[in-house]
């Protein structure tokens, strides 16, 4: 059916640019540091961190971030995410919990944020950790 050569053609020169261009199009694997405050994240058993966003500010901290499923199947998001600042000596600074939200019920992955009230200057490492009940 679909055996004429400039179908062939077409065909291989979509698929030689896809290779070619598929590893441009990844996404950059996230940092471990941010203005010099180390991130740790802590996945589960069943679940990751696909996107993780740190703004520090004069006086506080913005995190937000995806948790995902480690296969891609859709449903519910089952847990917390804890988000812990801690000092430079290894103190717990803050702490919040907050639990992870789909957009809508196809969603494969569960949007969460926090906002700490703790400038980033003090902060010496974010654990982000998220734990099913």
């Amino acid at each position: 059916m679909f055996d004429t050569p400039n179908h062939s053609l077409r065909l291989t020169l979509m698929l030689t640019l896809a290779i070619i261009l598929g590893p441009a199009c990844a996404t950059p694997p996230l940092s471990d540091h941010t203005d010099g405050m180390k991130i740790e994240r802590i996945s589960s058993n069943h679940y990751n961190f696909s996107r993780v966003r740190v703004e520090p500010g004069v006086d506080s901290i913005s995190v937000s971030g995806e948790v995902a499923r480690f296969a891609s199947h859709r449903g519910m998001i089952a847990g917390k995410v804890r988000i812990a600042l801690i000092g430079a000596e290894g103190q717990l600074l803050e702490q919040a919990e907050v639990k992870p939200m789909r957009r809508n019920r196809q969603d494969r992955s569960a949007h969460f944020h926090a906002r700490l009230a703790m400038p980033a200057a003090a902060v010496g490492m974010l654990r982000i950790e998220h734990e099913v009940f």
